[in-house]
């Protein structure tokens, strides 16, 4: 109807204002975040410059690098949350008018972002907590939790617009308005570029280790991500079938597609929020070159009972027995291991114990080398 149609372009035409808003918004909070960054570091270099007398925690950069983190990651999601909530409603609109599964799905699935998103900024609130003395580390894994129920509403909503296109495979009962589909999968394909570009994170820093990677942050990029497939397959659906008409049986057939590339876009961070809550190491700490690293500082004759686990994807704590014949300048000893690994890794902390070399035992079975 021509009433809907004018409505339709209104919010069209209100969309590519809005987006191109939230574009330069997002290009000021880089401008911004980078700007922040370079006087942090400069007033880092003068205070060390300043005061270079040992403290055991002088060279750890981990508390800034995480708070950093968090605000960078809160910003981001509070402006997805205002662009998932403007589309959201965009898209509702356009599938009463088309009545499409695939601009459905769309939606369910922009909802289900900003559910996620709403997760994600609590979550975050919940690790910025202090340490109590029942949870000595803090709360860092609630960032964990909160990505992994993300994924876990992901898949859910995955499972029930799957079963709805079977449905309508087997009942192809059902009229679509191409146009209205087209515009609204258009739209919803520039908003999730829109999304995917503000939640990417692309802060690197300048020690070896990985990169600030947000648990929370990547988890609703992986949201984005899979949004943008769909949002794609949407498109070429419409496309399809305003060309075509009587292959309307694109529309559940692109519903399929989206469920394989969203279970692929989460297998990743799945492994490593596994990671995380098993207690591995994350992928820029290596056990080895972290181990040599100790045995290059002079008078260093052996470690062991070395221990790597994560608290979140990019927070890393080290553990380790490092034995030498010189005891009697353990403290030097204990200052070059806790530089020299600082200076290469960004741990979150750093516990050495020093011994003896006279008092190792070949056969302890806490001193053997873990397995490959």
């Amino acid at each position: 109807p021509e009433f809907f149609s004018r409505i339709f372009s209104m919010l069209y035409n209100q969309g590519f204002s809005f987006l191109t808003f939230c574009f330069f918004l997002s290009q000021r909070m880089s401008w911004l975040q980078k700007n922040s960054n370079e006087e942090r570091q400069q007033q880092e270099a003068e205070v060390t410059g300043a005061n270079p007398a040992y403290h055991c925690h002088n060279y750890s950069q981990a508390y800034e690098n995480r708070k950093r983190e968090q605000n960078q990651a809160r910003r981001k999601l509070c402006v997805a949350s205002v662009i998932c909530t403007f589309f959201m409603i965009a898209e509702i609109t356009g599938e009463y008018i088309a009545g499409s599964l695939a601009v459905v799905t769309d939606a369910a699935h922009v909802l289900v972002d900003l559910t996620s998103f709403l997760i994600s900024l609590f979550s975050l609130w919940l690790a910025s907590k202090p340490p109590t003395k029942q949870f000595t580390f803090g709360w860092h894994r609630a960032e964990i939790l909160g990505a992994l129920m993300s994924m876990v509403i992901v898949w859910m909503v995955t499972g029930v617009l799957t079963y709805l296109a079977c449905m309508r495979l087997l009942h192809p009962d059902y009229d679509i308005d191409a146009t209205v589909m087209l515009i609204t999968s258009a739209c919803a394909v520039l908003s999730n570029i829109l999304l995917s570009v503000i939640l990417h994170q692309t802060g690197h820093g300048h020690s070896h280790g990985p990169a600030l990677s947000n648990a929370s942050l990547r988890a609703a990029f992986v949201h984005a991500m899979g949004d943008l497939f769909q949002s794609v397959s949407v498109l070429i659906s419409a496309l399809i079938i305003f060309f075509k008409p009587q292959y309307k049986i694109a529309d559940p057939i692109c519903t399929f597609v989206f469920s394989i590339f969203v279970l692929a876009t989460t297998i990743t961070i799945l492994r490593d929020i596994l990671t995380v809550l098993m207690e591995g190491a994350s992928k820029g700490f290596a056990y080895d070159a972290v181990r040599e690293r100790i045995l290059a500082v002079e008078k260093v004759e052996s470690v062991h009972n070395l221990h790597l686990w994560c608290l979140t994807m990019n927070q890393t704590a080290l553990s380790a027995h490092v034995a030498t014949a010189d005891t009697a300048d353990s403290q030097k000893i204990l200052r070059d291991v806790t530089q020299a690994l600082f200076e290469h890794h960004s741990f979150h902390s750093i516990t050495i114990q020093i011994e003896s070399g006279e008092d190792q035992k070949a056969a302890c079975v806490f001193c053997q080398e873990p397995r490959d």
